[in-house]
């Protein structure tokens, strides 16, 4: 990301600067954000305190990291800092300043042993634990469904209104699926974010999704804020999706 102090920014590119630096580990923040004026008070900000946010004193069998320096001139390696108190080896040889995912493994020792490895992000992911978030920028909402960056799109897709409809979460039952997508409208809602997308003319908004519903009924204010929509309903999914989840579970 560029390095411009005086630049303000508005919109998705201040969103996804801020929501980007929210999920990187604090050990390799100042290297890969460089100061800038939407950074100002992301201080006060809640720290997420996800499971890939290690501190120093912590092992887990994997780190996220960047790329320093090679080894030497004529070997094989580079060195990935990881966020404890040395340096790692990995076998790759990559470019200075690469964020990578290193499989620790489970031999402690950072002066000798074996050279780590790097794996795809999505590694640890695929063994069950909560590795942080990607964020993808979509001009509209057409792009948020053509560019799905999963092969055949999402299993399910869920939009939220307050013209939705409305079931207690107790009684929501989802289908199985592997990719979910939950989609939160501005202040004008999913509806609008339909009408000026010219990919989507005359179409109706309950069309494009599996299920439209009302996470927030009995609201009693006009309109309530998309990052205030967002906590809710993730309560309210919460426990349809472990429902899912345990049937999956149960049935491997």
């Amino acid at each position: 990301m560029a390095n411009d102090l005086d630049e303000d920014e508005s919109g998705a590119a201040f969103l996804m600067r801020i929501l980007r630096y929210l999920e990187t580990p604090q050990y390799l923040r100042r290297s890969l954000f460089p100061k800038h004026n939407s950074l100002r008070f992301v201080g006060l900000l809640p720290p997420l305190d996800a499971p890939h946010h290690l501190r120093k004193h912590e092992w887990a069998s994997y780190r996220e990291g960047i790329t320093r320096d090679k080894i030497d001139r004529g070997s094989t390696g580079t060195l990935v800092d990881v966020g404890l108190s040395k340096n790692v080896m990995v076998e790759q040889v990559l470019e200075p300043g690469t964020r990578v995912t290193v499989e620790m493994g489970t031999n402690r020792n950072l002066d000798a042993g074996p050279s780590r490895k790097i794996v795809p992000s999505s590694r640890p992911r695929e063994e069950g634990m909560y590795w942080g978030y990607k964020v993808r920028y979509a001009a509209n909402i057409s792009s948020v469904f053509k560019h799905c960056p999963y092969q055949g799109g999402y299993d399910h897709r869920i939009g939220t209104s307050e013209h939705g409809l409305v079931i207690s979460s107790s009684e929501l039952a989802l289908p199985a699926f592997r990719h979910l997508l939950i989609a939160f409208g501005g202040l004008a809602g999913l509806e609008e974010c339909v009408e000026e997308d010219k990919n989507l003319k005359d179409k109706n908004v309950r069309d494009l999704f599996d299920s439209y519903l009302n996470t927030c009924p009995l609201q009693g204010s006009r309109t309530i804020r998309t990052e205030e929509a967002i906590f809710i309903s993730l309560q309210y999914f919460q426990e349809p999706i472990n429902r899912v989840s345990r049937k999956y579970e149960s049935s491997t």
